[in-house]
């Protein structure tokens, strides 16, 4: 029998399985069927003790607990995972209590797994186990996600409406993003940085074909943000345990909540798209690593009872090996799984020196995502994990200044290039703000009179111009907050494309300027109405100041050089290593692949008439 540490997960030989809890007090034990977002689909994708029959899944009594048996071969195709959840009532919470530990058996009452949730405070449920599909296979993972608010703060993370919310909690800040500095908390600020809900929630104004993301949670979010448990079926941060975390209360389920398995657009629940599956390898990865570190933690601290004589020796060694074996084991499946899925990729998520490039033709669609750059860490050598930001951006992108001058500016152009390589010519212009002129980007207006007042806001604004096309932009999106004409210009603006990426160099001076508020309002209110934003630390460092600090709460941020980059699972640190353009220099002149890509745009609008 395996005994989990939190985060590891195992194989599953047998479908016919059964869980149970030991616990000092009495525990209620409950099951949530979820797809790939790890939200419900229906409120019949809860089984307790009042609704004991779902799909593949039965709650029973027995022995004086209770008990969850599961038919994995009965659970339904677009499901992707079952969790285990364990929760009390009353005022007690599971720190006052001796540590419950669960139990996953075979039909034959073998043991499979086991998992002692330790570290618990003021939390009134848990996740406790999660088996989940892995392929055609099936696996278990140790959570131990934990919720202050109760059975119903956990159900409403994971889409199950509730009709008495219970004792009120403070909601928790929405999962950390990827790449998200270390910051103080800011009152009425937004801390963390999973993705906003509202506005349409596609980021795309209604009409211009825009398609809400795929998959996400929380998140993710998340897991959902575009970094963090949303990208793709993970959860974001709840209790500090690095679950996923939505307010809620204590009662029952009532009504339906949607919420299915994320996957690329057009295919069906079952189906597992490129980037969903990039985010998969990622959340598995860093799981496997943080199993991999506690046992090599445990194995060294009995090591040092071997030398101290308090223990035999030999054990370390023989831990050490079994946690290498299967990190390794790990690692070669989800190598295989991402080696599987580059059928699926296309140039937007492909690295620029891919093949896809030398024949991509503009879209008549909307694509899932663009690539960032590749993940890695020091344990897993073979693995390189695609970081892929989905698209639309529902958050800004601030990209940080690099080890040379110019990397900010070459890497925003690098992703410049992805996100009009990613949409259909006519949906997206740019709107690109230096107020200092130094950035080097005044390259722009040299492309052809057509395509700059078409595609480009009329040229780069610079010097008083800059506040002008910044406040126009902030209209622009005030007017769609309230359902204006989506088609009217406000001032300051030249008319365009529907979709207006703003890029705002020397971002760092930007917020040291007059129209610093303006920014602000526009980083947190423009993706979701088609104003998604990106903010390049060029020339002048961003201070620590209380609006700096939120804007780039507001963003997911990245560097412009190799960097690390912590998961919103368990906190692992990864290196990202931006893809970057080969002739991108410091982004004093324009690569060749972004005037092709605009070039593309603009010939294809002309052909529209």
């Amino acid at each position: 029998m395996a005994e989990l540490p939190r985060g590891a997960n195992a194989p599953l030989s047998e479908h016919r399985v059964a869980a149970t809890v030991s616990c000092a007090v009495p525990v209620d034990v409950s099951a949530l069927t979820v797809g790939a977002d790890l939200r419900a689909r229906s409120d019949a994708d809860l089984v307790f003790f009042n609704a004991p029959e779902g799909f593949g899944v039965r709650w029973s009594q027995a022995g004086g607990g209770q008990r969850i048996e599961l038919d994995l071969d009965a659970v339904p195709a677009d499901a992707q995972a079952v969790l285990i959840v364990v929760s009390l009532t009353g005022p007690v919470s599971f720190g006052a209590v001796p540590a419950p530990r669960l139990q996953l058996t075979a039909e034959n009452g073998g043991a499979l797994a086991s998992f002692t949730v330790t570290d618990l405070g003021p939390e009134k449920a848990i996740l406790g186990l999660e088996v989940y599909r892995r392929g055609d296979a099936w696996k278990v993972r140790a959570l131990g996600q934990g919720y202050a608010g109760g059975l119903a703060e956990l159900l409403v993370a994971h889409g199950i409406e509730v009709d008495d919310p219970g004792e009120p909690i403070t909601p928790p800040p929405p999962p950390p993003e990827v790449g998200a500095p270390t910051l103080p908390t800011i009152p009425n600020a937004p801390s963390g940085t999973g993705i906003p809900s509202g506005a349409g929630g596609t980021g795309f104004p209604s009409g211009t074909g825009g398609a809400g993301l795929p998959g996400g949670s929380s998140g993710a979010g998340v897991p959902g943000g575009a970094f963090g448990a949303s990208g793709a079926g993970g959860t974001g941060g709840a209790s500090g345990t690095g679950g996923a975390g939505v307010p809620g209360g204590a009662g029952m389920p009532s009504g339906a909540a949607s919420g299915g398995p994320g996957g690329a657009a057009g295919q069906s629940g079952s189906e597992v798209g490129y980037v969903e599956r990039c985010w998969l390898v990622w959340e598995d990865a860093s799981r496997s690593l943080a199993a991999f570190r506690s046992s090599t933690e445990h194995a060294l601290n009995l090591r040092n009872d071997e030398i101290a004589g308090r223990a035999p020796r030999g054990r370390h060694q023989e831990l050490m090996a079994a946690a290498t074996d299967r990190l390794n084991g790990d690692a070669a499946q989800l190598i295989g799984e991402l080696s599987a899925a580059e059928a699926q990729v296309t140039a937007e998520v492909a690295a620029f020196d891919g093949p896809g490039w030398l024949t991509w033709e503009p879209r008549t669609d909307i694509a899932d995502g663009v690539l960032l750059g590749g993940l890695s860490v020091e344990e897993l050598p073979g693995l390189r994990v695609p970081l892929v930001l989905r698209v639309p951006w529902r958050r800004g992108v601030w990209i940080s200044r690099g080890a040379l001058p110019g990397d900010s500016a070459a890497y925003a152009w690098s992703l410049i290039t992805r996100f009009l390589a990613a949409v259909p010519p006519g949906l997206v212009g740019l709107e690109v703000i230096d107020a200092s002129g130094l950035s080097g980007a005044g390259w722009l207006n040299g492309f052809d009179p057509a395509a700059v007042h078409g595609l480009l806001g009329g040229g780069v604004a610079t010097g008083p111009a800059a506040g002008q096309r910044l406040r126009g932009l902030l209209d622009l999106v005030d007017l769609r907050g309230v359902g204006g004409d989506e088609t009217e210009v406000p001032a300051g603006l030249a008319p365009g494309p529907p979709v207006r990426l703003t890029v705002v160099m020397d971002a760092g001076a930007a917020l040291d300027g007059e129209d610093a508020h303006h920014l602000l309002r526009l980083v947190e209110d423009g993706p979701l109405v088609g104003v998604p934003v990106m903010l390049v630390e060029t020339d002048t460092p961003a201070n620590e100041s209380v609006r700096s600090l939120r804007v780039r709460q507001a963003c997911n941020n990245l560097p412009s050089a190799s960097g690390e980059i912590a998961d919103s699972w368990v906190g692992t640190d990864w290196t990202l290593t931006p893809d970057v353009l080969p002739d991108a220099g410091d982004g004093g002149r324009a690569p060749s692949l972004f005037a092709h890509v605009l070039g593309a745009h603009a010939r294809a609008i002309a052909s529209f008439g």
